[in-house]
């Protein structure tokens, strides 16, 4: 029993591993290469992973854009207007429904 035991682990620790490297593999975003997917990967990807559009609706990432430029702000790096727009106009025209 021991021994049919221990020629599971290789196979499942290898299994463990691609799923998590999996996982860590980012979706290349929309209209990739163009300046407003840019502005969007560099300004909100700083933090934190720049999420997919197609993940919430165009009113949701309104809301989310609002509530996330607080902390940018706090951290000296605001939002000006022609990014917010161009930000947002992106966020929209790729959201999800």
């Amino acid at each position: 029993m021991r021994r049919t035991l221990r020629n599971w682990r290789r196979p499942a620790l290898f299994l463990a591993m691609l799923a998590a490297l999996a996982g860590c593999h980012r979706a290349t975003l929309p209209e990739s290469g163009t300046y407003p997917a840019r502005l969007y990967a560099a300004r909100c990807g700083t933090c934190h992973a720049a999420y997919n559009p197609r993940s919430m609706t165009a009113a949701m990432w309104q809301v989310q854009l609002q509530a996330m430029e607080p902390r940018m702000a706090a951290t000296g790096h605001p939002l000006s207007d022609d990014d917010r727009r161009a930000i947002l106009e992106y966020l929209t025209r790729n959201a999800g429904g």
